[in-house]
């Protein structure tokens, strides 16, 4: 799989494997009480589906670019054993991550990602 010349000039794949690296590097006891979001309701709900919505306004390439990554990020997180909420809410982080330049509202991307904010800042990550 050679995506190095994309994903050179496709800062999120970047940045979605950083946060992913960082996640496995925290203490899983720290992740495991880590507040679990209500995934099911708002302002989070809505998040989610802002989120959704702008994956399927990114062009096609970057549609299908962003599903592998997902598929292939979605691994590390399962192995972290965190309880199904926070792996749920994990991915839906990194999707967010990952759609960022098309969501209509940054504020979608940062309710996704409160969840691991104090564990690892949304600033700290690569741009």
């Amino acid at each position: 799989m050679s995506n190095m010349s994309w994903e050179a000039a496709w800062a999120g794949a970047a940045v979605a494997r950083e946060f992913v690296g960082r996640l496995s590097q925290v203490d899983p006891a720290v992740l495991r009480q880590a507040l679990p979001p209500v995934l099911d309701r708002d302002p989070y709900l809505s998040a989610w589906t802002n989120i959704q919505a702008a994956l399927g306004a990114a062009p096609a390439i970057d549609q299908a670019r962003i599903r592998e990554l997902l598929s292939e990020l979605d691994g590390p997180i399962e192995s972290l054993n965190l309880p199904p909420s926070v792996a749920e809410a994990a991915k839906r982080a990194l999707q967010g991550l990952l759609v960022r330049r098309w969501l209509l509202a940054e504020e979608s991307l940062t309710f996704a990602y409160e969840p691991f904010e104090s564990v690892i800042p949304l600033v700290s990550l690569g741009r």
